[in-house]
Order: structure tokens, then sequence, then C-alpha cells
């Protein structure tokens, strides 16, 4: 069986300050590969691009393309695979003018290509209003130096028949970005147990190794 060393990066982005957080990022992927680590994952919306209350908002989601290529440029260079956590991508259709904000992820392999992307399904709750769940049926499964992978985004983690699909595929690794905190639980659930939501993600990730995690015939 191959082994490999897999760097799961925790930062907290610091709202609206994409260079800065991106920087951060990358002294992170550098450390990780420095260290032999044969990918690097990132947390969810870790370039502080989610942030509805700041009014250039909308105008930072344009840009995620830079980071990403410089991601790809990053993996090349320091020869890792990275899941640049997620992005905040607004499109627009040229035809209707129709704006569209999803929250997206990919895998980058060791020379720079991609070789996966996710929009994330399942929103929470600051996100319904204003971002689209993705419109594809299909959790997609793909080829990687680590052996065949698939990618959720945090609340995805909560529906089992995502990781049921991605098994059935032949995923052997299920990488999972999140933007998680014992706040999410809000002032009822915090007042109750302030480790309220590490206890349902442990609750949560059990359950699915014990119902789930069994090799299809």
């Amino acid at each position: 069986m191959t082994m490999h060393k897999i760097a799961v990066v925790q930062m907290h982005p610091r709202p609206g300050e994409l260079e800065q957080n991106h920087l951060r990022a990358v002294s992170f992927i550098r450390e990780a590969a420095t260290a032999g680590a044969n990918l690097v994952v990132l947390p969810e919306y870790h370039l502080g691009d989610f942030y509805p209350e700041n009014e250039n908002f909308r105008k930072q989601c344009v840009h995620y393309e830079k980071y990403l290529d410089a991601y790809c440029a990053l993996a090349k260079e320091c020869h890792i695979c990275v899941v640049p956590g997620s992005f905040a991508e607004l499109h627009c259709n040229e035809e209707t003018q129709e704006e569209r904000l999803v929250n997206c992820t990919y895998f980058i392999d060791h020379d720079g290509a991609i070789l996966g992307r996710y929009e994330k399904k399942n929103l929470w709750h600051p996100e319904r209003p204003i971002v689209t769940g993705s419109m594809h049926d299909a959790h997609p499964c793909f080829d990687t130096p680590l052996g065949k992978v698939g990618m959720l985004i945090c609340w995805d983690l909560a529906f089992p028949e995502a990781f049921k699909e991605l098994i059935a595929q032949g995923a052997k690794l299920i990488i999972i970005p999140a933007f998680w905190r014992l706040t999410d639980a809000y002032d009822v659930g915090v007042k109750r147990n302030p480790l309220s939501e590490r206890v349902f993600i442990d609750a949560t990730v059990a359950q699915l190794k014990k119902g789930i995690w069994v090799t299809p015939k």
C-alpha cells in the first residue's frame, strides 16, 4: 500500500484581505512541501472572500482566477498537489448578464494541472441568500497522483449519499475543505454546550466511517 503525506492547513482568514490571506496560504504550502507532504489542503473561503457585509464583497469574488493560477504555478514549483480550500467565484452570463456566485474547490496536481473541480451543493445558512448551490447532479471523481479522489465542501459532509456516490466511483480519498467555527451553533447551541459543533462533527464523521466506508461490490 502506498502511503501519502497530507498537510491540512488551519488558518483564520481576515475579512476582505485577499492578498494578505493568499500570502499566508503560500507560506503554508511552501512549508508543507519542505516537510515532504504530497498534498496540502487549505480551508474553505481561505482568502477571506466570503464576507457579504463588506461593500467590496462581490467585486472581490471576480478575481479568483488570479489566485487559482498562482496556486497552479506554486504547485508546479514546489512539486506538491494542492487543494486550495475554496473560492467564492462570481460568474456572469455574457448573454443574459445574470450573475451566479458559487463556492468552488479544485484539485491541482504536482505539475500545476487542474485535475478536478467541485461546486458546493449543500449550503450553510449564511450562504443560502447569496450563493448558488451546484446545479450538477453528479459528484465528480477523478484520477490523481494519490489515486481516485472525490471532493466535497464543508456542510456537504452531512449527506452520506454524496460519500456513497463517490465511493461507488472508486474514490480512495475524499477531501472536504471547511470553514467551521464553534460559534456556528449560534447563541442557543453555544449556551447549551460550548463545544457542540465539535461534538456534531466528530459524531458525523464517526457515523460515516461506521455506516458507509465499505468498498462497493
